[in-house]
């Protein structure tokens, strides 16, 4: 009862850990969305408003050249009071806001006209302009306090907007002192706009249905709004109480307020309001939604807790092994990506030099089924991102190529997994290529990158198609090609820090000089991989004397120099009465290169392990197919590569048998590529151009 107790504990405990492990996540995840659109409010709230400033400021500076570009045509007749008239009416047809001036002449400036004298041009509704004379005693702007304002400061204004006649219409003006040829203070001119259009045009594009602009005076009394058929007026007062200070907007949490104000006279506010439920109300469903999900995949997690929890050691054991393969793959996976090659054969050799603490090149190579994979590759770019980026490409590299033999395949899976985690458009030049050890035979593609010098007599560019660098566009294809190597010869790779290395003269290295270089050291017997790329990381630094390195320097020679070989194969029918030919053809083959007859034994029958597989599997009952096996030795190692055209089927996918268990318990199959994998030192499978093909190798000492 207590063990049942217990385990009821625990799994009750999982769930409610896992409950308030997602629950921990998703109010993070939220409060950073719910940040990151509280941000893009702010953003768009710049960017309404700086479009409300340009378009006000705009209107205002218009009136304000209009003003400055007739003043002279007012001055010069001053000694006319009856020209004034259509002096006026020029000016107010000049600009199209402008819908009224005047000229309010200082008291008694013309006698015979009397005290007041202030000529008056109005625009009409149908576009016709017309003029009066306004200063009467009934109209004694004179005592007017924005003319004695004007008077006072005696330099150019704007007035706060005010009503206007009958209409209500909304109106300010622009006032200019007027002086004579004898610098006497003559009039104020003044320049009327019509400001009723502002309230449509800062609301005629609002980012949220209920966003709404204003404008306010300096004082902050309200300029103009959104209609009261959009926006209730009582919510637009009172916002200009917030603003005003005169409630606090914490009063109020589901508005957001931004403001701006004019840099100059008359330093007018626009302010910017938000709903916030407006803004975040999708976020906040979003988030329910995610809270139904959590509950039914907590819901789900209990189910399978339950369920599988009648094999609860057996699924202890399972997730502890499944625990530290998972840790081993991932000390392994950051090894691989942070480590360069430190252990070369005698045939291999690279450097990496980074222009700063950490670079962007890479290379990398490794040996699988007696055959030498290699690569190198330029991020562009330099310093931390194309490290980081060098490092997952070095990674995928090392991943793709354990299953994939083709370079051209092995691009394509870098490209596409580069072009689906980019998002900051980088690229790399990258050069793949495989190496039969034994004959010699390489498969190589190309994604941008610099071409190699192939080293036989003299030193020759490879020939290469240069295709698109990787990251550019998914699904990019890469052109495989093919040459076959004679023996002694030599690839050079490198990246463009060594063509690109700079002279104080700001001259490049380029590709002649390496040339004649990798042609030096071969005339002198320098020729192993180590010493060529000695030669060529000693030329660039000779020749870039006391000047910093300007780029990651990366080099890699490789020379096929094979041993003796011995190569045969067999061809079989899907018949196993032809196993025993199997049998003779490598007890044959194995007892040329003297193989240990106990390792002999187990390799001949792990490889018929392979073969009555494909005859059982492989094809359809009844339809003829073929086996065919080809073996290959150096006297160190040998490899059987066993090839049919059968269904696709990939044996090294197959999970490991648990042998700990009884026959009773332990599920059917697997014990053959158990077997095989026991026997050998290693398995590859690939599918290539309809074909299945299995490698087996073995070390012979």
């Amino acid at each position: 009862m207590k063990k049942l107790d217990s385990a009821w504990i625990t799994r009750v405990g999982i769930v409610v850990f896992a409950a308030v492990l997602v629950e921990v996540i998703s109010v993070v995840q939220y409060q950073r969305l719910r940040g990151m659109m509280a941000e893009e409010m702010n953003l768009r709230s710049k960017v309404v408003l700086g479009s409300m400033v340009h378009d006000i400021e705009h209107m205002l500076e218009l009136t304000e050249v209009t003003l400055a570009e007739n003043k002279w045509d007012i001055m010069r007749h001053l000694n006319n009071p009856d020209s004034l008239f259509p002096v006026m009416v020029r000016l107010i047809d000049d600009n199209p806001n402008v819908v009224g001036g005047c000229l309010a002449f200082m008291p008694y400036y013309y006698p015979s006209l009397g005290r007041l004298f202030e000529p008056y041009a109005h625009k009409l509704p149908d576009g016709s302009i017309v003029t009066e004379q306004l200063g009467t005693p009934e109209h004694d702007y004179s005592q007017n306090p924005e003319f004695l304002w004007s008077l006072d400061h005696l330099g150019p204004s704007w007035t706060d907007p005010y009503l206007y006649g009958t209409d209500s219409l909304s109106y300010a003006t622009y006032s200019v002192p007027i002086y004579n040829n004898e610098g006497r203070l003559a009039a104020l001119c003044g320049l009327d706009i019509d400001l009723s259009w502002l309230g449509d045009t800062l609301n005629a594009h609002q980012p949220y249905e209920n966003s709404f602009g204003l404008l306010l005076t300096v004082e902050g009394d309200l300029v103009a709004g959104p209609s009261v058929a959009r926006i209730p007026r009582e919510e637009v007062f009172r916002v200009v109480e917030i603003v005003n200070g005169r409630v606090p907007e914490t009063d109020f949490p589901g508005l957001a307020i931004r403001k701006t104000q004019l840099e100059k006279e008359p330093f007018w506010q626009l302010i910017q309001v938000y709903q916030t439920n407006e803004v975040f109300g999708p976020m906040q469903k979003m988030r329910h939604q995610h809270i139904l999900f959590m509950l039914l995949g907590l819901a789900v997690l209990a189910f399978m807790i339950n369920r599988y929890a009648r094999n609860e050691n057996k699924l202890r054991v399972a997730s502890a092994e499944q625990a530290r393969i998972g840790g081993e793959l991932a000390v392994a996976r950051d090894i691989q990506q942070q480590m360069l090659p430190k252990v070369f054969p005698s045939y291999v050799y690279g450097t990496l030099e980074p222009a700063l603490e950490v670079g962007g090149d890479l290379y990398d190579f490794y040996i699988r089924d007696g055959k030498l994979f290699f690569c190198i590759g330029d991020v562009s770019g330099k310093g931390v991102p194309s490290a980081m980026l060098m490092s997952m490409i070095h990674s995928l590299f090392r991943v793709v190529s354990r299953k994939e033999e083709s370079p051209s395949q092995i691009l394509g899976a870098l490209n596409n997994q580069l072009c689906a985690g980019d998002d900051n458009n980088m690229f790399v030049t990258c050069f793949v290529g495989c190496l039969d050890l034994y004959t010699g035979k390489l498969n190589y593609a190309n994604a941008g990158h610099d071409k190699p010098f192939l080293l036989t007599s003299s030193a020759s560019l490879l020939p290469v198609k240069a295709n698109l660098p990787l990251g550019v566009f998914p699904d990019t294809q890469f052109e495989l090609q093919s040459m076959l190597l004679s023996p002694g010869s030599t690839l050079f790779l490198y990246t463009d820090g060594l063509t690109e290395a700079k002279n104080k003269f700001r001259q490049a290295l380029g590709r002649e000089r390496v040339q004649q270089v990798l042609d030096y050291s071969m005339s002198i017997g320098a020729d192993t991989p180590e010493e060529l790329v000695g030669a060529l990381s000693a030329e660039a630094r000779t020749f870039a004397e006391d000047c910093p390195q300007s780029d990651d320097l990366t080099l890699l020679c490789i020379r096929f120099q094979p041993g003796h070989t011995l190569s045969e194969n067999i061809t079989l029918g899907n018949n196993k009465e032809e196993v025993a030919a199997l049998s003779d053809f490598v007890k044959h083959f194995l007892g040329q290169i003297e193989m240990e007859r106990r390792v002999s034994a187990g390799l001949r029958l792990a490889l018929e392990e392979v073969v009555v597989n494909v005859m059982n599997y492989a094809y359809p009952p009844g339809e003829h197919g073929e086996v065919t096996v080809y073996a290959d030795s150096n006297y160190k190692e040998v490899r059987f590569t066993v090839v049919d055209s059968g269904f696709p089927f990939d044996p090294t996918a197959v999970l490991s048998v648990d042998t700990t268990l009884d026959a009773q318990n332990r599920p059917i199959g697997g014990l053959g590529i158990h077997l095989t994998r026991k026997m050998v030192d290693s398995v590859s499978y690939s599918r290539k151009h309809g074909f299945n093909v299995l490698t087996l190798t073995k070390s012979i000492s």
